[in-house]
């Protein structure tokens, strides 16, 4: 078995998130203090705005962990999506608090759901090797899908080794190329080996309806 098809167990993860609070005026000290206003008030968005701050360190605020998982998860409790995705976050990786992949599962369920991409992606890396969860390929390859339409470069990646060796999906070479090459569009690591590779393996015909197949998921 070719090496690069082993590397379907293996999922990149992402713990990245967008960051509004860098939009926000240079003077952190006055946002801080609004920021605790309003989430005291009981504004989710102004909680999870204060979570990021507090996670980065903003002025003479040193960075406090445990305060942004505390803002994060009030926030997350009013169902603040990216809020939820920090919360599941920490608890997979132990982030200002124990490990617990059980929770990290819940709470990244609750943040896919309302279609946080990194969420899907992280749920579908548990659920394929049943971290937290009974392992499921076929729920794994559903949320992998939903992310990779949306134009998420590694879940695409990880979407075209689930088609490529048939788990979770009926295996299909023709798929697992235009995945391949749609992440590849995007510079995913190990992209353009797999898609090579996987190309070696197509007939000319095969191929072609690969790359019809992979047109649309070029332009997301």
């Amino acid at each position: 078995m070719p090496q690069f098809i082993a590397a379907a167990l293996i999922c990149l993860l992402t713990v990245s998130v967008q960051d509004p609070a860098r939009a926000q005026p240079a003077n952190f000290g006055d946002a801080m203090a609004w920021y605790e206003r309003e989430a005291a008030k009981g504004s989710a968005k102004a909680q999870f705005l204060l979570g990021l701050l507090s996670e980065r360190g903003t002025g003479k605020r040193k960075k406090d962990v445990s305060a942004a998982f505390k803002w994060f998860r009030k926030a997350a409790e009013q169902g603040h999506p990216q809020a939820q995705y920090k919360i599941a976050a920490a608890y997979h990786f132990g982030k200002s608090i124990a490990v617990d992949p059980e929770l990290a599962v819940l709470w990244y369920r609750r943040a896919a759901g309302q279609g946080v991409g990194e969420a899907q992606h992280n749920l579908a890396h548990m659920l394929l090797n049943g971290i937290g969860t009974a392992r499921s390929a076929g729920e794994a390859a559903r949320w992998y899908a939903e992310n990779a339409r949306q134009g998420f470069g590694p879940s695409q990646l990880a979407l075209g080794y689930l088609y490529l060796q048939g788990t979770g999906v009926i295996a299909d070479m023709a798929e697992a190329w235009a995945w391949f090459r749609a992440a590849e569009v995007r510079g995913v690591d190990g992209a353009a080996k797999a898609r090579a590779e996987a190309e070696n393996r197509l007939s000319l015909d095969d191929l072609k309806r690969a790359e019809t197949l992979a047109k649309p998921r070029l332009r997301k």
